[in-house]
């Protein structure tokens, strides 16, 4: 194993046309200085199937102990309920391990970050917002997965390419960049950027398969990354990270599209960054603002639109401010709503968005094979009903259960349990549990909303 690494390592180090331009000592130099700033972030996800531990690869980014680390290693469809027991393990010779816990996932900037509770000499890096051109030389450290100790490892690469879109970032040529969550460092050795997650790349360090299921043992190794975020990117979620509790995002609360070059060109806003506003929610702050379906916004507080490589990218990226604001903020629009009228000012004021369905609350019935969560906005608005409709909704079905051959389906919105009205998480496992004690072999029936419609599902008990 250790043999293919070194060789595989050789490989990436000549494939790199210009890295004669840093010696070895300077390179060494880098390494040795990076290497105690990586960590591996490790917690149990306690889920449906079982326990199960996870761990990637995170940076230290301060004195106290804080670990910054790629959002992919808590995907948003994650319980928050179900991470536990966080743990920062230092890689050396005895895998020093260290109690934390997780502050919160950043979707401004998309990466996440626990801290630890536990003591230790921590060495944190400093990132530099430095530009980079094509044909700079950049360097990487990073580890190699759990098969191979976290070993950490040096890679170079040469830019090749900076990219615009939601979140800028740089494409390299002529080497690689090392694994998730690497910093990126220029050939001074200042740090000036992160690998984020990319497609056809694994978060994790775990697992065997190097954490993502498949016959590679190394995919950072075989098939490396080759972008990276610039530190200007993120320094703001440095300087403002989650505290324990979930961010407060502002939200306008309507669907924001492209603007089709035909419309553009019927509005005269043939070359202007423009996004067009699709359904609008009741109630929500463009509601309040005066907005329609069908009016393009072309400036924001008197600022033209930020243009991206392609013209879907403009939303994103127009979405992607808006996170950064604060909720409360007053926020002028200059819209397009009429083909010869003259632009409309309308202000909006940003409110929080409403709660994720990672943060509501679960509750599995392991003998039926499912689960079912707290009721969100989301649920209700996508199926066109009163924001104040009662139950809960089917957030998982376990393969081949009770459940699953009832024809249950991830996503239903329960309104009933053996005509009994169910009004919320507490009542649906009272009802459920007191159903089943006093009826253990009967059919468990359920009334649903699927696809705005209403089924019955019978399920029947497990004998």
């Amino acid at each position: 194993m250790f043999r293919l690494i070194t060789i595989l390592l050789g490989c990436l180090l000549l494939a790199t046309p210009h890295a004669r331009a840093l010696t070895p000592h300077q390179a060494r130099d880098i390494y040795q200085r990076i290497r105690p700033s990586l960590v591996v972030v490790q917690y149990t996800l306690d889920g449906e199937f079982g326990r199960r531990e996870i761990s990637g690869q995170g940076v230290v980014v301060s004195e106290d102990g804080m670990v910054m680390t790629t959002l992919a290693l808590f995907p948003p469809q994650l319980p928050d309920e179900q991470m536990k027991e966080f743990k920062i393990l230092i890689p050396d010779d005895d895998e020093t391990e260290i109690d934390a816990a997780f502050l919160g996932r950043d979707e401004r900037s998309e990466w996440a970050f626990v801290k630890a509770t536990g003591s230790h000499a921590w060495k944190p890096l400093a990132f530099d917002d430095l530009p980079v051109d094509v044909g700079d030389i950049v360097l990487s450290v990073g580890l190699l997965p759990k098969e191979a100790g976290y070993t950490a490892y040096l890679t170079q690469a040469t830019v090749a390419a900076n990219l615009r879109g939601p979140i800028p970032q740089v494409l390299i040529g002529g080497g690689s960049l090392a694994s998730l969550s690497s910093p990126v460092l220029n050939a001074e050795g200042r740090v000036i950027g992160m690998v984020p997650y990319q497609p056809g790349q694994t978060p994790l360090l775990s697992g065997g398969s190097g954490g993502g299921g498949g016959s590679d043992p190394m995919p950072a190794i075989t098939n490396p990354p080759r972008l990276f975020v610039p530190a200007r990117e993120f320094l703001r979620s440095l300087a403002d990270p989650p505290t324990g509790t979930p961010l407060r995002i502002p939200w306008i609360g309507c669907q924001l599209s492209a603007v089709t070059k035909q419309v553009a060109e019927y509005y005269n806003l043939k070359g202007v960054p423009a996004v067009q506003i699709g359904e609008v929610i009741p109630d929500s702050p463009a509601a309040k603002a005066g907005l329609r379906p069908g009016d393009k916004i072309v400036k924001i507080d008197g600022e033209a639109l930020e243009r991206g490589d392609r013209p879907e990218e403009t939303p994103l990226i127009m979405i992607r401010k808006l996170r950064w604001r604060k909720v409360g903020d007053e926020m002028k629009l200059t819209v397009v709503r009429d083909r010869d009228a003259p632009p409309l000012e309308l202000t909006v004021k940003l409110e929080e968005q409403p709660r994720q369905a990672n943060q509501a609350r679960r509750f599995f019935a392991e003998d039926l094979g499912l689960s079912v969560r707290e009721v969100v906005f989301a649920d209700t608005y996508a199926k066109r009903l009163p924001a104040d409709t009662r139950g809960v909704v089917v957030a998982f079905v376990r393969p081949a259960s009770s459940a699953a051959s009832a024809g249950l389906r991830a996503g239903d919105f329960v309104t009933q349990l053996n005509k009994d009205p169910v009004t919320d998480l507490d009542a649906f496992q009272k009802q459920l549990e007191d159903f089943r004690r006093r009826n253990p072999r009967d059919v468990v029936v359920l009334v649903v909303i699927r696809d705005q419609k209403t089924e019955v599902i019978r399920i029947e008990p497990p004998q």
